[in-house]
């Protein structure tokens, strides 16, 4: 009896590795959305840190400098935050392209599985069949 094979096995192995493409491409632009958050970490610490320094400053020359510098972490959390939605974006495009990569591999997966139940039922009827047939010569003398 020859060994199953599944006529779309190229196939299959194809939606696997589209699958894992999708699962990297969704790795890389979560990463993205994790370093701006990260960097919008950092402004909010300078702006504590900033704020705190200006508390016990009573020079007018450092009071305006920390609030340059103040004007200049909102102007970049401004903009780490677009860059935060474009990437939250892109990543969710990413997640979705994942779930159909998924959708798309499962099918044939399951189309895979049900053609080796069928393939293994009819296994087991040839060799029914075959025993049947030794049965019956031996004993049928």
């Amino acid at each position: 009896m020859k060994q199953f094979s599944f006529s779309l096995e190229k196939i299959l192995d194809l939606r696997k590795f589209e699958k894992k493409q999708a699962e990297a491409e969704l790795g890389k632009a979560l990463s993205e959305e994790k370093r701006i958050q990260d960097q919008l970490d950092d402004i909010a610490s300078e702006r504590v840190s900033t704020n705190n320094d200006s508390d016990s400053v009573h020079d007018i020359f450092n009071l305006m400098r920390n609030q340059q510098y103040l004007s200049l972490l909102k102007i970049r959390e401004e903009q780490y935050l677009n860059d935060l939605a474009q990437a939250k974006i892109v990543s969710e495009g990413k997640r979705n392209e994942l779930i159909e990569a998924m959708k798309k591999e499962k099918v044939l997966t399951k189309l895979k599985e049900a053609k080796l139940r069928e393939y293994n039922k009819n296994l087991n009827k040839q060799e029914d069949i075959s025993n049947d047939d030794v049965v019956t010569a031996r004993y049928g003398r």
